[in-house]
């Protein structure tokens, strides 16, 4: 009998639900696929559509298994096979004008998957949008998390306002929490990459005024990841800046994006 082998970290089970929550918009003039943070969903993402859409702007959430919808699908906990996936569900819908946005977790898979797709000599986005991450050569935030007790993982993540204090009251979606969590920051401390390869496409960096995770001069460190135009955005908020400040965002992207939308540079 032959077996085939799963690659460690894959996921395995029934067939995805489906990686984007809404198919993009083919009239618009450019399509913005945006990936949330470690222990977040897609819906961080709910309104933002209605919000550019005039501005021409398809917002595409895109959903991680084990979540939500996806929430009986084993979660993927390393980078490489969820780019596997991403390429495979994505890929059809980026033949267009498109740009990227990733929150934390999120801008490590938007920046894998533009670099995967610069090797492969592919059509990039029109623009790289990251917020709260540092940049890909630097260690990745949090790496204690590992050898953390539960309790002291909630208290910190309460701290930095990525978990809700109302989550204390109730230990089994608190637990449900930090095992969803802990899967995802297994992606980020699993990625090693001590190179600075130079994207061609521009690069936006998103940086919250108190986000104790990253100060807008460790979000300059991102420049090295860029041989196009780059710029460093400071935002009003902590770590989740897109849920507290997310008129600020929304206004950024507005200006941002429909100033790189154009004729793909590959």
């Amino acid at each position: 009998m032959n077996r085939t082998r799963t690659p460690p970290g894959h996921a395995t089970g029934p067939p995805p639900a489906g990686y984007l929550v809404s198919p993009p918009d083919p009239a618009a003039a450019v399509r913005l696929f945006c990936f949330h943070h470690a222990g977040g969903t897609a819906s961080v993402y709910k309104g933002w559509d209605r919000a550019l859409r005039p501005a021409g702007i398809s917002v595409v959430p895109v959903q991680l298994p084990g979540r939500e919808r996806r929430v009986r699908e084993p979660r993927i906990t390393s980078l490489e096979p969820l780019l596997d996936a991403l390429d495979e569900h994505l890929g059809p819908h980026q033949d267009a004008p498109y740009a990227l946005y990733g929150h934390s977790m999120g801008a490590l898979v938007a920046y894998g998957l533009t670099l995967r797709r610069l090797r492969e000599n592919r059509r990039l986005p029109e623009a790289l949008v990251v917020g709260a991450y540092q940049a890909p050569h630097l260690p990745a935030p949090l790496a204690a998390v590992r050898g953390m007790s539960d309790e002291d993982l909630t208290h910190l993540l309460v701290d930095i306002g990525g978990m809700s204090p109302m989550l204390l009251a109730y230990p089994e979606w608190r637990t449900a929490a930090l095992e969803l969590i802990r899967d995802d920051l297994k992606i980020c401390h699993g990625h090693r990459d001590a190179t600075t390869t130079e994207l061609p496409c521009p690069v936006h960096v998103l940086a919250g005024t108190d986000d104790p995770l990253l100060t807008p001069g460790q979000a300059a460190e991102w420049a090295r990841h860029t041989a196009g135009t780059f710029a460093v955005h400071v935002v009003p908020g902590g770590h989740l800046f897109i849920r507290d400040a997310q008129d600020t965002v929304l206004a950024l992207l507005r200006r941002v994006l429909p100033a790189s939308a154009g004729p793909t540079a590959r």
